[in-house]
């Protein structure tokens, strides 16, 4: 993924001078467990992760309005068609893509299109079929009808950036949203909110310093992937998504990413920058594993498995497409990968089925 450059600053214009001038890179620690794939950007001495270095610089008075042209209002929606499901995000793009679930055999077209959507880092569909949107870009999550349909609501993450959320129902239920950073640099967290009241508890814990993925299960437990001050990857357990949670022992990750969960409850987590994926029971906050580590494709950080827990897909962010596998608590089988409509420097991300994993 690219970094913040100073070609970059003067690409994006005056919205992100002042965040700029500030940043510098940095080479994160190289030991055992800890996030050491690529130089990062600091901005007051924190770390911000290069898969989400422009929306964590924005000033605070321009977000939410500098992410769309004059002519056309925020969330205005796009056209769209029916039939798809699965959604396709990417970092800098400012659409969510509609494609046909099987599209790694045919690298077929988008059949449709929703947003607009701004620096989305992972994304989710819901329990009822709604595409779920932590917009990087305005601060906001957007909830919109699916398949690949008009806007239903959006709502302010007031704790800070959001970077991934779960729901079993985003229209009227709770909403676990995972922040990478707090506001003011803080470490991140999940922000606990609704549709109609948005966000009321944020969730933190001393093993959540960068968050990545997040994970509500239907019974309303969520989980975090993070790292911790030092770089090693943590998962934190919250049951009922509050508390203070508690740090998950037996998790075997190399680093965090994103995080789903199967038709048997089995928690499916992604070790985003050696390409492995693992497959853990419990959590809660004793993990056990049940598979894995499985080597992925290629380099991702977000993913989401089908309905019946059969396919995953993941945004491959290094080679600007998304790959396919073949899944089972046991077994990882790479199938293939698609591209078509998707742009590699917009730096491909979030991938998520609709319908989602029954868990």
């Amino acid at each position: 993924m690219r970094l913040l450059s100073t070609a970059l600053c003067t690409t994006v214009a005056v919205a992100l001078l002042a965040g700029c001038s500030g940043l510098s890179q940095s080479t994160p620690s190289t030991g055992a467990g800890s996030v050491q794939t690529q130089s990062r950007l600091t901005h007051d001495g924190k770390f911000i992760p290069h898969w989400s270095f422009p929306a964590s610089v924005v000033p605070e008075s321009l977000r939410g309005a500098i992410f769309r042209s004059p002519f056309q209002p925020l969330h205005q929606k796009k056209k769209h068609a029916g039939g798809s499901n699965l959604y396709v995000t990417e970092f800098e793009g400012s659409d969510a893509y509609c494609y046909a679930p099987n599209n790694w055999k045919t690298n077929g077209a988008a059949t449709g299109s929703t947003g607009p959507v701004s620096y989305v880092n992972g994304q989710a569909v819901d329990g009822k079929g709604n595409f779920i949107d932590p917009d990087g870009g305005t601060r906001t999550v957007i909830i919109f009808s699916s398949p690949c349909g008009s806007e239903l609501g959006s709502f302010s993450d007031t704790y800070g950036q959001p970077s991934d959320a779960s729901s079993a129902d985003a229209a009227t239920g709770t909403i676990a949203v995972g922040n990478i950073f707090d506001n003011s640099g803080e470490p991140g967290s999940i922000s606990v909110c609704t549709l109609s009241g948005g966000c009321t508890a944020n969730l933190t814990n001393s093993n959540m310093y960068e968050v990545a993925g997040v994970a509500m299960d239907n019974n309303g437990n969520c989980w975090a992937s993070a790292t911790n001050s030092a770089g090693t990857a943590t998962l934190t357990y919250f049951a009922g998504c509050t508390g203070s949670g508690e740090a998950a022992t037996g998790y075997e990750n190399s680093y965090y990413g994103g995080l789903d969960i199967d038709k048997n409850g089995n928690l499916v987590s992604i070790s985003a920058f050696n390409s492995e994926l693992y497959v853990y029971s419990g959590c809660n906050p004793a993990c056990t594993v049940v598979g894995g580590p499985f080597a992925l494709y290629d380099e991702a950080v977000f993913g989401h498995l089908d309905r019946q827990s059969m396919s995953f897909s993941a945004g491959d962010f290094a080679l600007g497409q998304v790959d396919t596998y073949s899944y089972s608590p046991s077994a990882l089988t790479f199938l293939g990968s698609f591209n078509n409509g998707l742009t590699s420097s917009y730096i491909v991300e979030g991938a998520s089925y609709n319908p989602r994993s029954a868990q």
